[in-house]
């Protein structure tokens, strides 16, 4: 009975005063509930807060948001509308335009046609190979071939096409034999159709016509009074007649029987000389005036792969065949680097002579700046280096004048030099007015970091070793900026010996 009256008193709260609720609970305990924000209209219920819903969240983001799914069991249908619900990926639904959605990423248009549905057929109009579009067909046409048409061979024509060279025949000086019409060396062509006098033939010139000659243009008669020889015709007039011994060379003179059984030769005289059927050049009888002419600066020899003819050789080919000179070897002086401090060796090689009494001192005429954008990048100091031959001991000495973009942009101050069986240097540079680094190492292009300070002027780096190199190559005076786009600055002057 207690629990009737409760739901009593909460419908009557509910439906009649629609400004609150007052329920109690099973224990009689009043709890007031509000229901301001609920009201009823009709059959509708309404809410009138002007925040968010939230289903299965309590920091709802939408006028509705639910957590779990979204059903809509009664939903209707059309073939109008052309929306399309969307969601963006935190779960917000939008409407968006099917053609919209479709641009871009969907084909919509086929030869001007926008139909959803289209159809491709074949045709055969017009004059050469077409498509025509319109409603929603495609149609690719095809015409069938003729004197105004560029299209397909129909089936007819395919057949008296084919039929052409079967239904040719030849007779008596013509063979065909498949493909292959050949004109029959045994057969002889007894009658052309434009000479239709006797005479004799003659060819047009450029055009290979042939007719017949003309007597006293084109040739003269012979007379039934020339003796039997050898016909010869004279200059300009053509005239016939028969030759004498005169008009042939002094060889028919001096040999006796005709050209296929001539037994005597004509003597030959000099550095070719003839016995018999056998001829022969003299040794060691040609000379340079007998050969062919060559140009200035030219050698005579070859240097083609192989063996062949002699070649004419430009003073860079004939190098290149020579030895180069060395310790055992005859040959052309090697290259020797340039310089004005090394010189030839007996083994072949240019170097800088060795011993205590003599010093090479290089000097730099210009600055050298180090201000890259990368910090502690090495740079070469330009001009401040010096060749070294393998197994040879050098001594070197360099002394630098360097000025600082600021104080606290440090430097540091190394060589470069190829692998070598010993090195020994030491480097040292400003710090401040009265300290300096000071490094001692055995390893070239140390040490890898910079010291931090400098003097802006009147900074001194000075650089001095010994060393072995295993193989030929260059020492090299190298520096480094501590600080990225500050500068060090070697100066004119900075001076290299080494000995």
């Amino acid at each position: 009975m207690k629990k009737i009256i409760s739901l009593y008193i909460l419908f009557y709260f509910i439906v009649f005063n629609c400004t609150g609720q007052i329920a109690i609970s099973p224990k009689g305990t009043k709890i007031n509930i509000d229901t301001s924000k609920w009201k009823m209209s009709g059959n509708n219920i309404y809410n009138k807060n002007s925040g968010f819903l939230g289903i299965g969240t309590s920091t709802p983001s939408a006028q509705l948001h639910t957590t779990g799914d979204l059903r809509f069991e009664g939903i209707g249908s059309n073939t109008t509308n052309s929306k399309i619900l969307t969601a963006d990926g935190s779960g917000n639904i939008t409407t968006r335009l099917l053609s919209n959605m479709l641009s871009g990423n969907a084909l919509t248009s086929i030869n001007g046609l926008s139909n959803s549905s289209q159809t491709f057929v074949s045709g055969i109009s017009g004059i050469d190979f077409n498509i025509s579009s319109s409603g929603s067909v495609h149609s690719f046409n095809l015409p069938t071939a003729s004197a105004s048409n560029r299209g397909a061979l129909s089936s007819n024509d395919w057949i008296l096409f084919n039929g052409k060279e079967n239904s040719l025949t030849f007779s008596n000086g013509l063979t065909r034999n498949v493909n292959s019409i050949t004109v029959n060396t045994t057969q002889n062509i007894n009658t052309l159709s434009n000479l239709t006098s006797n005479g004799l033939i003659k060819t047009s010139g450029g055009t290979g016509a042939l007719s017949i000659a003309t007597l006293g243009s084109d040739y003269s008669a012979g007379t039934a009074s020339l003796a039997t020889g050898i016909l010869k015709s004279t200059t300009g007039t053509g005239v016939l007649s028969i030759a004498s011994a005169s008009d042939f060379p002094i060889l028919n003179q001096n040999t006796t029987g005709n050209a296929a059984t001539v037994t005597t030769n004509a003597n030959l005289t000099g550095i070719v000389t003839s016995v018999g059927n056998a001829t022969s050049i003299t040794a060691n009888g040609i000379t340079n005036n007998m050969l062919s002419q060559i140009p200035t600066k030219t050698f005579k020899g070859r240097t083609t792969a192989g063996t062949g003819n002699v070649e004419d050789l430009t003073p860079t080919q004939a190098t290149a065949i020579l030895n180069t000179f060395t310790d055992v070897t005859q040959g052309l002086v090697p290259s020797s680097g340039g310089g004005t401090n090394n010189f030839l060796r007996a083994d072949g090689i240019f170097a800088v002579p060795s011993g205590n009494n003599y010093r090479t001192l290089v000097t730099t005429t210009s600055d050298v700046i180090n201000a890259n954008s990368v910090p502690n990048t090495l740079n070469n100091v330009t001009g401040l280096f010096f060749n070294v031959v393998a197994g040879t001991t050098y001594r070197f000495f360099a002394m630098i004048p360097y000025t600082s973009s600021a104080s606290s942009n440090g430097s540091r101050w190394t060589i470069n030099a190829p692998a070598s069986s010993f090195l020994s240097y030491n480097s040292r540079y400003t710090i401040n007015s009265n300290s300096e680094t000071v490094n001692y190492l055995s390893t070239i292009n140390l040490p890898t970091a910079c010291n931090s300070n400098s003097e802006v002027n009147g900074s001194l780096a000075i650089i001095q070793g010994i060393i072995r190199p295993s193989t030929n190559g260059t020492v090299q005076i190298r520096f480094a900026s501590e600080n990225g786009n500050q500068s060090i600055t070697a100066k004119a002057g900075a001076t290299l010996e080494y000995w």
